[in-house]
């Protein structure tokens, strides 16, 4: 799935150009959450709370395969693998999602 980069983040009008450190500070667009949720037949969660969670489908260190979640930081963490140095115009550069999330290992 290739999605433009302005479908992922929300960006300040002003600024059209963004270097890969700036975009991953950016706030995540709900309706590319969805998307990208249909599209991996997984559920997003909102917030990545690992501190004390009990649930093990929620592991982060969980194999993708075996995974029914996922969250922000793991869209951040394919964006950064994805993402090379350098800067983006966030209305015309875009980013392939894999339809499963091997692109998430942090192995």
């Amino acid at each position: 799935m290739e999605v433009q980069l302005s479908e992922i983040f929300i960006f300040k009008s002003h600024g059209l150009r963004y270097s890969k450190e700036s975009l991953m500070v950016l706030d995540i667009n709900t309706e590319f959450t969805k998307r990208l949720s249909e599209y991996w037949g997984l559920t997003y969660l909102e917030s990545n709370e690992a501190e004390g969670n009990l649930c093990y489908a929620q592991n982060q260190n969980l194999r993708p395969g075996y995974r029914m979640v996922f969250s922000k930081l793991d869209i951040l963490n394919y964006l950064d693998r994805q993402l090379k140095p350098g800067m983006y115009h966030i209305e015309s550069d875009s980013v392939v999602f894999s339809k499963t999330m091997d692109g998430l290992n942090t192995d």
